[in-house]
């Protein structure tokens, strides 16, 4: 099996799930999922995760970036 990098992973790879927030202002907030693959194992319960698309905006799938988020953030799909 060949190594997953980032140029050649798709969405349709995706195995686990981001939960994320965006908070407008001190009352109203925003909560979306983000499509995610997990790439390594941190310490202090963290993860190196590769995250697709943009903040809760459709078509924008091909955008990938690496993240390091809390485990219990990511929920396998």
């Amino acid at each position: 099996m060949s190594k997953r990098t980032k140029a050649t992973v798709e969405i349709k790879d995706a195995t686990h799930r981001l939960s994320c927030s965006h908070a407008v202002n001190s009352v109203s907030r925003y909560d979306y999922c983000m499509d995610c693959i997990i790439l390594k194992e941190m310490p202090n319960n963290r993860l190196k995760i590769l995250v697709f698309g943009e903040r809760y905006r459709k078509g924008y799938d091909d955008k990938k970036q690496i993240r390091y988020v809390d485990e219990d953030r990511v929920k396998p799909i």
